[in-house]
C-alpha cells in the first residue's frame, strides 16, 4: 500500500519551504542532537501554523516531542506528539499522522502504556511502506519487549533489518540491533548480543550517532556484566555516561545498571546510593514504566544490607507498580525479593511450599539464577521444619544447575547440592560440593583486577564457608576449622592488584588529586572558600576509583594459591603458638596449634567482644592527649581501660593459657578484633604477638626471602609534625647509610622512588583514614597525600614497614572478614611485617617508642619481639607515653 500524498489547498511559498527545511532538520536532530533540535522546532512553529502549513506543524511537534522523549521531559513529549497527529490531520496526511502516532506510541512506552502504545502501532502499519514501515516495526519490536513477547519482537527485527541496511538508514538499523541484543542477552545467547551491539556501535561511529552510541555501549556493558566480566562492563558504562554527558543527561537506567553491578560485587553502601538515584530520577522523568525496576534493585540492595524493612516496602512498591504495568516477566522477580524480605525480618514465618511456588514462577519467567536461590531457599526451609522429603526435593532440583552457566548459577547450585548431601549423612559429598563451589569463586576473583572489587566479591564465598566451617565445629575437627576459616579470610590480599605498565591518566589524575588536596588545606587555613577545591577532589576521586576499577587482571595479578594443607600452614611456627578466632552464629571459637597439637575451644558469644571493644578507643585516644587539669578524666579513662583489658584477656586469651603457655603469639582475629590493641592485655604484656589478617597471609609473610644487603633504609618525616622531624633524625641515625627524606624533600614521587624494594621503610606523618573509600586513606607528604591507591602501584613494596602515622594499623572491613586499607595494601603488595597504630597517636610521644623498637631491630631481635620488648619499657605512670606505646601493632611475619 502506498502512502497518501499530502493534500494542500494552499500554493507552496517561499516561506513554507524554508520552514520546512527547518522542520525536517530539527527531525533529524531530535534524536542526536535534542537541545538543538528543540531551538529549531520551537523557533519555526508559530510561523508555521501563521501561514497554515499543517504538515510542517505536525514536523517540528514531532521534532519536538522526540527531543523532550531523549531529553527525559515525558509529559512535554506527550504533548507535542498529540499535538503533531492534530496537526497531520488538519493537513489530510495519513503519512504525517502516522508518523506522528508511531513516536507517540515510543513515549506511551516510557510512560507506563505499553498496551495502548502497542494499539498504536498496530493503527499506523498499514499507512506506511518501505523504510517508514521497517522503522515502525523496529519500535513495535521494543513494545513487545516490554510486553515480554520477545518471540513476536525478534520477528519485526528480523524483517526491518534487512530493509533498513539495504536502505542505508543507519540510525534505525543501529536501533533494531541494540534492541535484539536485549533479547539474546536475556536468553544468554551472550556471543549473538554482542555481536549485534558490536554491528550498532560501528554504524553509530561512522554515522556520528552519538546519542544511539551511549545507548548501544550501555547495552555491551550489560552483556559483559551478565558474562561476569566487571571490568569490562564497568568500562563500557563510563564510556556511555561521557556520551549522555554530552546532551546533559542523565540516564536513569544506566543508574540502575551500573548499581546491579556495584550490588554483584558487593559495593552496598555505593550501589544503593545509585539505586536511589535511579528511583528518584524515574519519578522526576515521570518514566513509570522503568520505576519499579529501580525499586525492585533498591530492594535487593537493602536486603542484601541488612535493611528488610526497607527491602519490603521497596519490593512491595515495584509489585504494584509492575501489576499495574501489565509486566509479568517481572512480577515474580519482585515477589521473590518481597519473600526474602520478609524471611529475613522473619525467618520462621515463611512456608518452603510459599518459596516453592515463588521459584516455579520465577523459572517460568527464565530468571534462572533467582530461581535457584528460591529452590534453595524452600530447602533451607523445609530442613529446619524436619521435612527430609520435601527438603530434598527442592535442593536436588537447584543443584540440577552445578555444572554450567553462570558463576552465580553454578555457586548456588553446587551449595544446593551441599545441603542436599548433608542431609542424608554424606558428609565428605558435602565437603567436596562446598570445595568445587569456591572453586569458582576464586576463579571469578582472579579475573578481577582492582583489591576493592576482589575484597568485596567475596561475599559470596560467605555461605559455602560457614557451612563447611559448621560442619567443622559440629564435629570438633580444629584442622578443618582453620581450613574453612581460611577460605572466608582476606582472600583479596592473595592476588596483587592489577599493575599497568604505563597509564598516563591514572599516574596523572593521582597527581592531581594530590596537588588539590594540598590547595584545600591551604585554602582552609588561610579562610578562604574551598568549594570548588572540593568539588575537583570528588571528581579526582571518582576518575581515580573507576580506572583502577576497570583494569583486568592479567599476568601483573599474581596468584597465590591456598595451601590445603594445615601442617603446611602453621609449620613455621618453631616455638610459636597461633591463635585463629572464629565466629560462627553469634558464637566466639579459636583454635591453637602449639606444638604441633590443634586444639578448639568455645569461648562465648562475639557480641561481648563487640561491646567491650567500642571502649578501647576511646580510652586510648583520652589517654594520649590529656588535658590540662584533667586528672580526674585520665583516672577514668584508665579505669575503663584495665576493665576492657581485663574483660578481653579473660575472654581471649585466659581459656587458651594451657595451650600457649608464654610462647609468642601468632593472633588471627576475627573482623573486629583486628582493630584491639594487644599489648593492653595482661597475658600480651611483654610477649611476642604478631597480628595477621589470615594465617595463609602470616605464612606468604614468613616465607617471603629478606631484601638484598644492599636494598636502602628510607626514613621520612611528613610536614606539620614538629615530632616526626625530631623522630626521623633520630631513626635515621641508628641506621648508616639510610636515605632520610624530610620538609620539602619528602614529596610523593620521591618517596615512591625510593621505597620502591626498601629494606626498611620508616614514614612519620599525619594519617588520615577514610572509611566511605578505604583506598583514598592517606599519608600527608610535602607536596600532598600519598593515597593507598599509589602503594598497590608499588612494583616491590618495602620489606618492612614502620607507619608511625595515626590509625594507619586499623584495617576497614569489607564483606565479612576483607581487609582494605594501608596494611591490607602493604601485605598483599609483599611487605613481610609492619608495625602501626589502630588508634590516632601524637607525634611527640612516639619518639621514644621508635628508637627503642629500631634499637633492638639493630640489635637482631625479631620485629614482634622487639615491639614487645619496647612497650614494656614504658612506666604506667606516664600515661600519655604507655598509652601511645600501646597503641601500636605487628602485623605480617613479626
Amino acid at each position: 500500500m502506498s502512502s497518501v500524498r499530502d493534500v494542500r489547498t494552499t500554493p507552496r511559498t517561499g516561506v513554507d519551504t524554508d520552514l520546512e527545511a527547518s522542520a525536517v532538520k530539527a527531525l533529524q536532530l531530535s534524536r542526536l542532537r535534542p537541545t538543538e533540535a528543540r531551538a529549531i522546532g520551537a523557533a519555526i512553529l508559530e510561523p508555521a501554523r501563521r501561514s497554515g502549513a499543517w504538515q510542517v506543524v505536525s514536523m517540528a511537534e514531532r521534532a519536538l516531542g522526540v527531543a523532550a522523549m531523549n531529553l527525559g521531559q515525558i509529559e512535554a513529549a506527550l504533548t507535542h506528539l498529540r499535538a503533531s497527529v492534530a496537526a497531520g490531520r488538519r493537513a489530510r496526511s495519513r503519512h504525517r499522522v502516522a508518523q506522528a502516532r508511531m513516536s507517540l506510541a515510543a513515549a506511551l512506552v516510557v510512560r507506563g502504556q505499553s498496551g495502548q502504545a502497542l494499539r498504536e502501532m498496530e493503527a499506523v502499519l498499514p499507512d506506511l511502506e518501505g523504510v517508514e514501515a521497517a522503522r515502525a516495526r523496529v519500535q513495535r519490536a521494543a513494545i513487545l519487549q516490554e510486553l515480554g513477547r520477545d518471540d513476536a519482537a525478534l520477528d519485526e527485527v528480523r524483517r526491518a533489518l534487512p530493509v533498513l541496511r539495504q536502505a542505508g538508514d543507519a540510525e534505525w538499523a543501529a536501533r533494531a540491533l541494540s534492541n535484539r541484543s536485549l533479547i539474546q542477552t536475556s536468553r544468554r545467547a551472550f556471543a549473538a548480543a554482542e555481536a549485534d551491539l558490536v554491528d550498532a556501535l560501528r554504524l553509530c561511529v561512522e554515522h556520528d550517532l552519538d546519542l544511539l552510541g551511549a545507548f548501544a555501549e550501555q547495552n555491551l556493558g550489560c552483556v559483559k556484566a551478565k558474562r561476569g566480566d566487571v571490568p569490562a562492563s564497568l568500562r563500557h558504562f563510563d564510556a556511555a555516561d561521557e556520551r549522555y554527558r554530552r546532551f546533559g543527561l542523565v540516564e536513569a537506567s544506566l543508574l540502575v545498571d551500573r548499581a546491579e553491578v556495584l550490588l554483584s560485587v558487593r559495593l552496598l553502601d555505593e550501589a544503593r546510593t545509585i539505586a536511589e538515584a535511579a528511583v528518584a530520577a524515574y519519578r522526576n522523568q515521570q518514566r513509570e514504566v522503568r520505576l519499579p525496576e529501580a525499586q525492585l534493585l533498591l530492594s535487593t540492595v537493602a536486603l542484601v544490607q541488612g535493611d528488610a524493612a526497607t527491602a519490603c516496602d521497596s519490593a512491595t512498591a515495584a509489585i504494584q507498580g509492575l501489576h499495574r504495568l501489565g509486566r509479568t516477566n517481572l512480577l515474580a522477580l519482585a515477589r521473590f525479593a518481597r519473600l526474602q524480605a520478609q524471611v529475613a525480618a522473619d525467618p520462621t514465618g515463611t512456608s518452603a511450599e510459599r518459596a516453592a511456588r515463588v521459584a516455579e514462577a520465577l523459572e517460568a519467567a527464565k530468571w534462572k539464577v533467582p530461581a535457584l536461590e528460591a529452590r534453595v531457599l524452600a530447602g533451607r526451609i523445609a530442613l529446619d521444619q524436619g521435612r527430609r522429603s520435601a527438603a530434598r526435593r527442592h535442593l536436588s532440583m537447584a543443584s540440577r544447575a552445578r555444572h554450567s552457566g553462570p558463576a552465580d548459577a553454578r555457586v548456588r547450585a553446587w551449595l544446593a547440592e551441599a545441603l542436599l548431601r548433608r542431609a542424608d549423612g554424606r558428609k565428605a559429598a558435602a565437603l567436596s560440593a562446598l570445595r568445587a563451589g569456591l572453586r569458582i569463586v576464586e576463579d571469578y576473583q582472579a579475573t578481577l583486577g582492582a583489591t576493592e572489587l576482589r575484597a568485596h566479591v567475596s561475599l559470596q564465598r560467605g555461605s559455602l564457608a560457614r557451612l563447611g566451617l559448621r560442619m567443622a565445629i559440629e564435629d570438633q575437627d580444629p584442622r578443618r576449622v582453620i581450613w574453612w576459616a581460611e577460605r572466608a579470610r582476606a582472600s583479596a590480599l592473595r592476588l596483587r592488584p592489577a599493575q599497568p605498565p604505563e597509564h598516563p591518566e591514572l599516574a596523572g589524575n593521582l597527581a592531581d588529586l594530590r596537588s588539590t588536596m594540598a590547595e584545600i588545606e591551604e585554602a582552609r587555613g588561610a579562610g578562604r572558600a574551598d568549594d570548588a577545591l572540593v568539588a575537583h577532589q570528588v571528581l579526582l576521586e571518582r576518575r581515580i576509583r573507576d580506572c583502577c576499577r576497570t583494569l583486568q587482571a592479567g599476568e601483573s595479578a599474581e596468584r597465590r594459591p591456598l595451601r590445603h594443607s594445615v601442617a603446611d600452614l602453621t609449620g613455621p611456627l618453631g616455638d610459636a603458638a597461633l591463635v585463629e578466632y572464629v565466629e560462627l552464629e553469634g558464637d566466639l571459637h579459636a583454635v591453637t596449634v602449639a606444638g604441633g597439637r590443634a586444639r578448639l575451644h568455645f569461648l562465648g558469644r562475639a557480641q561481648t567482644v563487640r561491646q567491650v571493644l567500642t571502649h578501647v578507643p576511646f580510652a586510648l585516644h583520652r589517654l594520649v592527649k590529656p588535658r590540662a587539669a584533667s586528672t580526674g578524666r585520665e583516672a577514668a579513662a584508665t579505669a575503663v581501660l584495665q576493665r576492657a583489658a581485663t574483660a578481653f584477656d579473660d575472654l581471649l586469651l585466659r581459656p587458651l593459657r594451657h595451650e600457649v603457655g608464654d610462647r609468642p603469639l601468632v593472633v588471627v582475629p576475627t573482623g573486629a578484633l583486628q582493630s584491639l590493641p594487644w599489648s593492653v592485655l595482661a597475658s600480651c604484656h611483654g610477649r611476642p604477638v604478631s597480628v595477621n589478617p589470615s594465617a595463609t597471609m602470616w605464612h606468604q609473610a614468613v616465607s617471603r626471602p629478606r631484601p638484598p644487603d644492599d636494598a636502602p633504609v628510607v626514613v621520612v618525616a611528613g610536614p606539620g609534625l614538629p615530632g616526626a622531624t625530631i623522630e626521623a633524625s633520630t631513626i635515621a641515625a641508628l641506621y648508616p647509610g639510610s636515605v632520610l627524606l624530610s620538609e620539602e624533600v619528602a614529596t610523593a614521587p620521591t618517596l615512591l622512588a625510593r621505597m620502591n624494594g626498601a629494606a626498611v621503610l620508616h614514614l612519620a606523618a599525619h594519617g588520615n583514614v577514610r572509611s566511605d573509600n578505604p583506598l583514598f586513606s592517606s599519608l600527608t607528604l610535602a607536596d600532598g597525600p600519598l593515597t593507598v591507591y599509589e602503594l598497590e602501584r608499588l612494583a616491590q613494596a618495602p620489606h618492612h614497614v614502620v607507619l608511625a602515622a595515626c590509625d594507619t594499623g586499623r584495617p576497614h572491613i569489607v564483606a565479612g572478614e576483607e581487609l582494605l586499607g594501608f596494611g591490607a595494601a602493604l601485605l598483599g603488595g609483599g611487605t613481610a611485617t609492619l608495625v602501626a597504630p589502630v588508634v590516632p597517636v601524637p607525634d611527640a610521644a612516639t619518639v621514644s617508642l621508635m628508637r627503642s623498637y629500631h634499637e633492638k631491630l639493630r640489635a637482631g631481635h625479631p620485629p614482634s619481639e622487639a615491639l614487645a620488648a619496647a612497650q614494656a619499657g614504658f612506666d604506667a605512670e606516664d600515661s600519655a607515653g604507655w598509652a601511645a606505646a600501646a597503641a601500636f601493632v605487628c602485623l605480617g611475619a613479626g
